[in-house]
């Protein structure tokens, strides 16, 4: 009797015993379907690399521009630990970038960013005489020179818990060709443009001196003397200042420059607008462009005394240009600013 009780006992168990196995092998299996098949299901964080541009141009050298973003797939935000690149030519490391350090990638979303870099024109022109050696075309000059952004995303995943690797690198590359380049500038020829004798005495008349001192004033000023700082007030007549802006393109790229705006400057303000007396633009390898200023004794007296003089602190010519390079579509219109002081002491009449 005992040993039936007992049978009947074991035989009703069975069902539920085996339903509770069935269930936990069923779950043990979600979970790991979860964890195994997720990357499939969601994907992987991924990074794009949108571009390399040129960003600025200088009397120094190029800065670039990297503009590359990093997706998430998940439903939780991560972090990105560093994103680290090296800039190359051919076996030649110029330098080492490393930003992005903490940003946060939203969930289902992405960060955009951006590393920029310069490269000196010195660096640029070394390289491309080498090739120009190395080649076996020793008269073809080198437009552009391919260099390359190569590099690693580290990503920090320790925020998502259903991920056994709690670190992740993405690698990155891409080449962009680098113009051959290398701007100069220089001033020569500064002349101060005189009025004639008869034009000078009848402004100093018209101001009310006297014809005799008229003559002689303007006499003594046409003929080099030194002048007062005095000299012109209340006098009202023009002068021109002329000069040359030689620009030259030290390396082999094709480029197209053209002058936007200039001026002349002391430490008191502007001086006068200074604009090219024809051409202002250069497409060849150099050539030079003609600047005219005119100055009136009105409102540059003092500066038309130094002028006179060669004496004084010289004032500081500024010019603001653009630089295309045709045979590079992503290279267009850059701005490039350039400064120097005009020689008061170089100045002829």
């Amino acid at each position: 009797m005992k040993k039936q009780i007992f049978t009947s006992i074991k035989l009703c168990r069975m069902p539920v015993y085996n339903t509770v196995v069935s269930l936990l092998v069923c779950f043990l299996a979600i979970i790991t379907f979860s964890c195994e098949s997720l990357k499939d299901i969601v994907g992987s964080p991924s990074l794009s690399m949108k571009s390399v541009a040129i960003k600025s141009l200088d009397l120094e050298g190029i800065t670039f521009s990297v503009d590359y973003s990093i997706s998430n797939p998940y439903p939780i935000a991560f972090s990105i630990k560093e994103v680290a690149a090296n800039i190359t030519y051919e076996d030649t490391t110029l330098t080492k970038l490393s930003t992005s350090k903490g940003v946060n990638v939203a969930s289902m979303g992405s960060a955009s960013n951006t590393m920029t870099f310069k490269v000196p024109y010195e660096t640029i022109i070394k390289f491309a005489k080498a090739a120009t050696t190395d080649s076996s075309n020793k008269s073809e000059s080198k437009k552009s020179l391919p260099f390359m952004v190569s590099g690693t995303a580290s990503l920090d995943l320790s925020a998502i818990a259903f991920l056994e690797n709690q670190t992740m690198t993405l690698p990155f590359k891409k080449s962009f060709e680098v113009p051959v380049f290398k701007p100069s500038f220089s001033i020569s020829d500064v002349k101060l443009q005189m009025p004639d004798v008869a034009s000078l005495k009848n402004a100093f008349t018209s101001s009310g001196m006297n014809i005799l001192k008229a003559a002689s004033a303007a006499t003594a000023i046409l003929s080099g003397k030194p002048v007062s700082a005095d000299a012109f007030d209340g006098v009202n007549i023009d002068f021109g200042l002329n000069f040359n802006v030689n620009v030259a393109n030290e390396g082999s790229s094709a480029w197209d420059y053209i002058v936007n705006s200039c001026s002349l400057t002391s430490s008191a303000g502007k001086l006068a607008d200074v604009a090219p007396a024809g051409t202002n633009s250069i497409s060849s390898s150099n050539g030079t462009i003609p600047m005219t200023a005119k100055l009136n004794t009105l409102t540059a007296s003092a500066f038309i005394v130094q002028l006179i003089n060669k004496s004084g602190k010289n004032p500081v010519f500024s010019l603001d240009s653009r630089i295309s390079f045709p045979d590079l579509p992503y290279a267009q219109k850059f701005p490039l600013a350039y400064s120097c002081e005009l020689p008061l002491s170089k100045v002829s009449k």
